[in-house]
């Protein structure tokens, strides 16, 4: 499975830096228009006022007639001769007469424009007062349009040979462009735009192939990432992120991971030194009595009588028969945890193989004075599906631990039960028991109570029951185990019918 199979398309990296990126660039390009358009409407209406700013005094100098009556009211005839004049030089341009507070008294337009409208004359001072120094451009109120400004030329008016009022031009005349307008009026500014454009669409093509080039190898690691995360079987679904979010999942899981690898590293060790440490001690003292009865022969052979000599000899079969069965299931133990047996099921039944294994213990348990028998309520038709050998050994260790722990004059017996598609086999004593706090630990290799002796009768290596425990976890059977002390001990196990 690919990263890109893996990650919706657009929750991928470099599709959402890209997207976050061509958003940014296409606000600023039209940022760029925007501005592009206002400081070019900008220039062109400063070209227009500073060339322009002398019009109005031109206007009025060149008057035949003053253009404001001795009354204050404006000279009809000549705004309109005016007005004609206008209209043949400049259409655009909107000339009105004003009176000393602002108020519009004449115009020289073809149209009716309500008189009366006052103007804010502060920009009329500004203009007249500032000469050379004025900061262009100055707009001042647009009579025809209230609510707007225009930019404008302002001379003072006479009257009598004072200042009665003022020419006021409004040199913009028409409505102002919206950039629509500028754009399907100007070819300058429709070039502009398409330059704009042509280099948005030129950094979105470089910007998607840099992006792509750049997160390649983020993309081939989440990849690598995803496929060795797939074949764990325990590996969760990633969550629907980015390569990041992937990453970050995988960071977490590896991490895990190694704390776990750690922690199993650190039980191996200290099983393993359990392991050395319990081999060591259980080796050492049968070798030990073994060497210091072979050494006494050697030294003493010929003082000893013949009885102690024989005796000597049966010890030291005894000690390296004990050996041979501690190495023997050493080595049981090791292929059982080692993975390398696999259980060969079979159907048999269960009962001849029971009766078989307990006529081997029976000799044992007559010199011993235990009764060893299959309980008369057993099933004796129950077939199972299971390894016979690997079931055998179950037995005879269960056998074998009972027989240890049972005194002389006890009894041993071993049921056979049908229990819903099962058969239950339980190994019952009278012996001495175990304590509640010991249970959980008896199918632990090498457990055994701390009041153990080697020398007592029932003392084993504590590799049975561990060995019967892996058997039956390779057959997925599960064992339980009941006791108390001086009661006696059941331990029972369950195996599948046949058919």
């Amino acid at each position: 499975m690919s990263a890109h199979a893996a990650i919706p398309l657009l929750r991928r990296l470099h599709v959402r830096i890209m997207f976050v990126v061509l958003v940014l660039l296409a606000l600023m390009g039209a940022a760029l228009l925007g501005l592009a358009h206002h400081y070019t409407a900008q220039s062109a209406l400063e070209a227009t006022q500073r060339l322009h700013q002398g019009l109005a005094h031109y206007i009025v100098a060149h008057q035949p007639r003053p253009l404001i009556r001795p009354d204050g009211k404006a000279d009809a005839a000549v705004m309109k001769d005016l007005a004609t004049q206008i209209m043949m030089i400049n259409p655009i341009v909107e000339v009105y007469l004003l009176d000393g507070q602002g108020r519009v008294i004449g115009h020289a337009l073809e149209d009716d424009v309500a008189l009366g409208t006052r103007i804010d004359l502060e920009p009329v001072r500004r203009f007249l007062s500032a000469g050379e120094r004025l900061q262009l451009p100055l707009f001042g109120d647009d009579p025809r349009r209230p609510g707007q400004t225009n930019i404008i030329s302002v001379a003072p008016v006479g009257s009598g040979g004072t200042d009665a009022g003022y020419l006021y031009v409004v040199l913009q005349g028409r409505d102002t462009q919206t950039l629509t307008e500028s754009l399907a009026s100007s070819g300058a500014l429709r070039q502009i735009v398409a330059g704009v454009v042509l280099a948005l669409v030129l950094s979105g093509f470089v910007l998607v192939a840099a992006l792509r080039k750049l997160t390649r190898p983020l993309r081939e690691l989440t990849a690598q990432v995803r496929a060795f995360r797939a074949v764990e079987a325990d590996a969760a679904d990633p969550s629907p992120g980015d390569e990041i979010s992937v990453l970050r999942e995988a960071t977490d899981a590896l991490r895990r991971r190694v704390i776990e690898q750690f922690a199993r590293i650190e039980d191996s060790e200290r099983t393993r030194r359990e392991l050395i440490s319990n081999i060591s001690h259980d080796l050492h003292t049968p070798l030990a009595s073994i060497q210091g009865y072979v050494e006494t022969l050697i030294l003493r052979g010929d003082q000893l009588d013949a009885p102690t000599r024989d005796d000597y000899l049966r010890t030291v079969m005894r000690h390296a028969t004990r050996l041979g069965a501690r190495v023997s299931d050493l080595f049981e133990l090791s292929k059982l945890e080692s993975g390398r047996i696999e259980p060969r099921c079979e159907v048999f039944c269960l009962s001849e193989l029971l009766q078989d294994v307990i006529q081997g213990y029976q000799l044992g348990a007559q010199h011993k004075g235990v009764v060893l028998r299959l309980a008369d309520v057993s099933h004796h038709k129950a077939e199972v599906v299971a390894d016979i050998a690997l079931i055998e050994r179950v037995l005879q260790n269960l056998i074998d631990n009972a027989l240890r722990h049972t005194p002389e004059g006890g009894t041993i017996a071993v049921t056979v039960a049908e229990e819903g598609g099962l058969y239950r086999v339980s190994v019952q004593d009278n012996g001495c028991g175990i304590a509640k706090e010991h249970l959980p630990h008896v199918f632990e290799r090498y457990w055994r109570a701390a009041d153990a002796s080697e020398t007592a009768p029932g003392y084993s290596a504590g590799l049975g029951l561990a060995i019967v425990k892996r058997i039956l976890d390779l057959h997925g059977c599960a064992m339980s185990v009941q006791s108390e002390p001086e009661r006696g001990t059941c331990v029972d196990f369950a195996l599948p019918q046949a058919g």
